[in-house]
């Protein structure tokens, strides 16, 4: 197996997407497959799932002739990954004789600059690919995804939830505590790329400030996000990687519990 990218955006974007994942577990599975590259993982409180989809002719060089599923630490990652200047561009290796190692490359075009050479150790993870059913939300909105991140921050200085409260003149997120006081924005749906909810819809769910914090951190990768939720199921949320939606990544929240 081996993979390159080259162009100094799409470096970014991946180094982006896999320095995150340490936020939410400690390994994953990383699926090459002939037709790209995937990730699905559940955090470790077992409350939020994150997809990734890339597809090979998203890469310079996608050599893969099996379909391969490596297991690594996401902080070994992490470390590796933080070493990375950003005229660099990426090579990944995999040999099914040495198939307890990967090997990444960071190199440059300019031959008097240093390039870099690793070899990580994989792991053994026993998980399976959730299948996730396609269904009907009640309401599916879209905004710049950098505007929803900056909100999420904010929020969580006045607390540890977001409610999100859903009508069809607006959006408007909530949290509050005892010890911080509350803050509220109201979203005009004339603010909104996209705004569609059922007729005489009317919802207010509840959502963890912490796992979405974590998530926000992706913003970077589109400059919109679709947010989709549904009373007692998952809000999902997706980002458009440089606006193409088959190379994505999918986050779902599972809904507070709440007395109400």
């Amino acid at each position: 197996m081996n993979i390159e990218l080259k162009d100094s955006a799409k470096c970014e974007i991946f180094t982006m997407i896999f320095q995150h994942m340490k936020l939410f577990t400690e390994t994953i599975n990383i699926h090459f497959k002939t037709d790209g590259l995937s990730v699905q993982t559940m955090d470790n409180c077992n409350v939020s799932i994150i997809e990734v989809s890339i597809p090979n002719t998203w890469f310079d060089v996608y050599n893969i002739e099996n379909d391969i599923t490596i297991g690594i630490n996401t902080i070994l990652l992490f470390k590796v990954l933080s070493t990375r200047e950003k005229t660099h561009f990426i090579a990944i290796e995999y040999d099914h004789e040495n198939c307890d190692k990967l090997q990444i490359k960071f190199e440059y075009e300019a031959k008097s600059m240093s390039n870099k050479y690793f070899e990580i150790p994989l792991v053994d993870l026993d998980t399976e690919v959730m299948s996730i059913p396609t269904m009907e939300y009640e309401a599916e909105f879209t905004l710049p995804s950098a505007h929803f991140a900056g909100l999420v921050t904010q929020l969580k200085l006045f607390g540890e939830s977001m409610d999100i409260c859903c009508t069809e003149e607006e959006v408007v997120l909530y949290s509050n505590s005892i010890d911080s006081g509350k803050m509220s924005v109201n979203i005009d749906i004339d603010q909104l790329s996209s705004y569609v909810i059922d007729e005489g819809g009317h919802m207010r769910i509840s959502y963890s400030l912490n796992h979405l914090y974590n998530m926000v951190q992706y913003h970077k990768l589109s400059p919109n996000i679709d947010i989709s939720i549904k009373s007692d199921f998952p809000m999902k949320m997706k980002l458009n990687i440089q606006g193409d939606p088959n190379t994505y990544i999918c986050m779902y929240l599972a809904p507070k519990i709440t007395d109400e």
